[in-house]
């Protein structure tokens, strides 16, 4: 197919070029029908409309969506500790749930038995992925949901897809070669080890493979490192943003220029301490409402900064459009492409009496992050490999993220300091 076919068309387009009108009836319609349905299936979904003095016919319009609290994943964890396994947030018996994922916390999050939901499929198609391509799969496909639904987003297009995911960048290359894949998806930092170990090879992406499209997403997409993996991959880096709680929230379309919010989601702009939506342009927390019975999530706060555009785009798709994220509301951070919790650091720091005090410092190398513990101990006598051999263990265990210890002398770290203090710098 040539590269020009790939910039345009649409992947659903009666939606995707819709009037404003239009969309926000289809909305409010489908806003409704969730609320109804989950006040009636989701045992915790009912509790906090309850709470709030609400009752489904009380949200008739978006607007509306304010009068109903903010979802954080502390909430889920919480309320999972509470009502195991899915803390009351599920709305179908379990015999209705086609898969099971487990994500860092460990938070069980269900999927309904058919996967129908086509925001992914949107962001993919935008990227120039088309029927008939072999798409090469490089995200984790153990226990967590993001390559399971790439999966069967790429399948609605009409994409054959190889489940490689991460690691084993020599093997990649290899597959991408004898397969002759023409699209690849992964974390940016993943398709940049490619491309170096491409280039340690003596393989030229641009003559030896036969990629045509690329998509990223789960990590920050700085433009130097954009620029960099077209330059030596030779095809356009297109992204897309989203939660495994709620599913893509929004995409770029070939003329990028901010991400378009998908068809089939709520995304709402608002102030993080009262939850009021904030006018377009102004910069405020990324709330998201789904429409997935098995697992509603209305009003589910991501936690990312952003701000809202109603500006046309020459693409011909007329939803509006989020700009880059600005930055998170509290000290969580996303580190390889996994959110990582204070709480979560300090679950793993309780298990050792030596540890005084500590402070996680995420910072990159190249385009690589890296994530590092600083140790202050109580007792400098202890035997440090061994302490920071058990440290590393439990880093990676708890988090599924690799990480260095350090151990740094009494006083090194301040009192009142940032338990995450991430230090990457981020251009475009």
């Amino acid at each position: 197919m040539e590269r020009n076919a790939r910039k345009t068309g649409f992947f659903n387009a009666e939606l995707e070029t819709m009037s404003q009108e239009k969309r926000e009836e289809r909305l409010t319609r489908k806003l409704q029908e969730i609320v109804a349905y989950a006040y009636e299936h989701s045992l915790t979904f009912q509790k906090k409309m309850r709470h709030a003095g609400c009752v489904p016919e009380d949200i008739q319009t978006l607007d509306d969506l304010e009068k109903l609290p903010l979802t954080r994943r502390e909430d889920i964890i919480e309320a999972q500790r509470e009502t195991p396994p899915f803390g009351g947030f599920e709305g179908v018996p379990r015999t209705q749930m086609r898969r099971i994922y487990v994500s860092p916390g460990p938070v069980y999050e269900p999927g309904p038995w058919e996967y129908d939901d086509i925001q992914w499929a949107q962001a993919l198609f935008a990227a120039g992925f088309r029927a008939g391509d072999t798409v090469q799969n490089t995200f984790n496909y153990h226990m967590w949901p993001f390559a399971f639904i790439l999966d069967d987003s790429l399948k609605m297009i009409g994409c054959s897809v190889i489940p490689a995911g991460p690691g084993n960048s020599l093997i990649q290359l290899t597959i991408m070669q004898k397969l002759q894949a023409t699209g690849i998806v992964g974390t940016p930092s993943f398709l940049m080890t490619l491309a170096q170990r491409a280039e340690s090879q003596g393989i030229d992406p641009q003559k030896d493979l036969s990629l045509q499209a690329g998509f990223v997403s789960a990590e920050m997409l700085p433009e130097s490192l954009r620029k960099m993996l077209e330059s030596k991959l030779g095809i356009p880096i297109h992204q897309a943003y989203g939660t495994v709680t709620t599913g893509c929230l929004a995409y770029e379309c070939p003329l990028r220029g901010g991400m378009h919010l998908c068809e089939d989601v709520i995304v709402e702009i608002v102030d993080p301490d009262t939850g009021k939506k904030m006018s377009p342009g102004s910069t405020g927390e990324i709330v998201a409402t789904n429409f997935n019975k098995a697992y509603p999530m209305i009003r589910f706060a991501t936690g990312d900064l952003s701000y809202l555009t109603n500006t046309t785009c020459e693409c011909g798709r007329t939803s509006p459009k989020i700009g880059k994220i600005l930055g998170r509301t509290d000290q969580v951070t996303k580190v390889k492409g996994t959110f990582i919790h204070p709480w979560q650091t300090d679950e793993i720091i309780s298990r050792f009496p030596e540890v005084d005090k500590y402070q996680v410092v995420i910072t990159r190398a190249g385009f690589v992050d890296q994530m590092t513990f600083k140790i202050e101990l109580r007792d400098e006598s202890v035997n440090q490999d061994i302490l920071r051999a058990k440290l590393e263990r439990a880093i990676k265990e708890t988090l599924n993220v690799k990480g260095q210890v350090e151990f740094v002398v009494r006083g090194a770290i301040f009192d009142r300091h940032k338990k995450i203090d991430d230090q990457r710098e981020w251009d475009g």
